[in-house]
């Protein structure tokens, strides 16, 4: 975390970003480094690369971010990416960065390859989420009583990336901290339900049109499925986000892993991976070019890959990964 810290030191203006369609811990990580940079001194931007998880939005009623135009900041000279392992994973906004030779830190928690070409990281894979690492780096930095924003960012990063501390990585070190944060006066239950419970009408369609292929495999511990934009727009449906099916998907008693595939309003094709104990979905996520944690992970699969040719890559990786690594 020092050379982070120093990189910071010695920058004009930093700017903050995250993965593409940032989600809670996304976009909480920003948000708590966005106050803990301005409480410093430091010039400092949220450009997020598309618009955010909608479900987020009451988090801008009281720190400010811009969606990418096309053109970065020329006076900022930092980039500080929260939630994400690799440029890629900021589209066509991380091609600018990448060509632009401005410095950039990855402040993150999931697995970070060798070859990773960032500046320097903050970095531990044993965090419950990346909104935990961003308060320890604001504490390195210096910033000390940081505004109501920002730990009610850092609670929502931490409460949705654990699914509300029922997930694996909701550890002993998560639930103080969960506590720490709570007890700081923010209204719990009415964060719990701005994120979970404000759905629109036809999300409960969209998870039927996905339920409407599910599969079972390696003798019922497997469960695959799949939603097509075509049969949501016959329906009347949104998907846009698939935790309730990986969720309910998961809950059966006898299933170890999941993998459910969406193909979106845009066209592009994106396959998350879940397990409960034993299999490592980062490692079949990589297959498909993409990453995540062991028993949460993902890929987006390239321009031009039809549904079928994804449907069929995704299911080969995830029972070849359940075979290779000894499960079925």
């Amino acid at each position: 975390m020092r050379e982070a810290v120093e990189l910071v030191q010695k920058s004009r203006s930093v700017l903050l970003s995250g993965h593409l369609r940032a989600d809670g811990d996304c976009l909480g990580a920003q948000i708590v480094l966005f106050h803990a940079l301005r409480q410093i001194g430091k010039p400092v931007e949220i450009l997020l690369p598309d618009p955010p998880d909608g479900r987020y939005g009451f988090l801008k009623s009281q720190t400010t971010w811009r969606v990418w135009d096309g053109a970065l900041p020329q006076d900022a000279d930092l980039l500080i990416v929260c939630d994400c392992n690799h440029l890629s994973r900021l589209g066509a906004m991380g091609e600018a960065v990448a060509t632009s030779g401005m410095a950039r830190i990855a402040v993150d928690h999931h697995v970070i390859e060798a070859d990773h070409g960032w500046t320097a990281l903050v970095h531990d894979v044993t965090a419950s989420a990346s909104g935990q690492l961003a308060l320890h780096f604001a504490t390195a930095l210096g910033a000390k009583d940081l505004p109501a924003a920002a730990y009610e960012a850092a609670f929502v990063a931490l409460m949705t990336d654990t699914g509300w501390l029922k997930y694996s990585n909701a550890t002993p070190t998560a639930w103080r901290e969960a506590a720490e944060l709570a007890a700081r006066g923010m209204d719990t239950s009415r964060i719990y339900d701005l994120v979970y419970q404000q759905a629109e009408p036809e999300r409960p369609i969209g998870i039927r049109s996905g339920l409407e292929n599910l599969e079972y495999h390696c003798g019922g511990k497997v469960a695959f499925a799949w939603s097509a934009q075509k049969r949501l727009d016959e329906l009347g449906g949104s998907l846009a986000d698939t935790d309730e099916v990986l969720d309910l998907l998961r809950a059966v008693a006898k299933v170890e892993a999941v993998g459910f595939l969406s193909e979106r309003p845009d066209g592009r094709i994106k396959v998350s991976f879940r397990s409960k104990q034993k299999l490592d979905v980062h490692r079949v996520a990589k297959k498909l070019n993409g990453g995540g944690h062991q028993r949460a992970s993902g890929a987006s699969f390239p321009p031009g890959t039809t549904l079928d040719a994804a449907v069929q890559q995704a299911r080969a990786a995830l029972l070849a990964g359940f075979r290779e690594q000894g499960l079925g």
